[in-house]
């Protein structure tokens, strides 16, 4: 029985000991993961400052790209207003001209058509070739045969070719 004894006060001392071991490791563990847990909310905490700064650039850079997005949009109906009114505007001028092309031609014609074919030969002589076969250009054939025919044949030939250059361009 002593030997039953000893070991039942052995296992007692044991269990005892073990149970204010187990206490304290308990106790130390719990400390250990209230500490762990105390650095994961402030962790948590320090992370949603971030993601709450983060989101809140975002916005801010967000905003300022659709704002610019908008600046260029507005720019771009602006570009394409003043496009489109430089376009009238020169269609305008394109007319004005064309009206005093005609009337210019048609007085120009009116003069030379009443002038004699020498005449006609004289002055068209003295001018550039270019700007002397536009103004033949505008003139009856007929009335074309005749001042030529009164022209040097060297200035009628260049005349000549220039009126058949100035007809190919008009009927292309």
């Amino acid at each position: 029985m002593t030997k039953k004894c000893i070991f039942l006060i052995f296992c007692l001392t044991a269990l005892f000991g073990a149970d204010q071991n187990c206490e304290e490791y308990f106790e130390s563990k719990k400390a250990q993961l209230e500490l762990q847990t105390k650095e994961f909310d402030e962790a948590r905490q320090s992370l949603e400052a971030y993601k709450a700064s983060f989101e809140a650039l975002q916005k801010e850079r967000m905003d300022a790209l659709v704002k610019k997005e908008a600046e260029v949009n507005a720019t771009l109906v602006q570009i394409q207003s003043l496009k489109d009114q430089n376009a009238k505007l020169l269609e305008e001028q394109q007319k004005i001209l064309n009206s005093i092309n005609k009337k210019t031609e048609g007085r120009v014609k009116e003069i030379y058509s009443q002038m004699k074919d020498t005449a006609i030969a004289d002055v068209l002589s003295q001018m550039d070739a270019d700007d002397a076969s536009k103004i033949m250009f505008s003139l009856d054939s007929r009335k074309i045969s005749g001042v030529l025919s009164k022209m040097d044949p060297k200035k009628a030939s260049e005349l000549t070719l220039l009126l058949k250059n100035l007809d190919n361009n008009k009927t292309h």
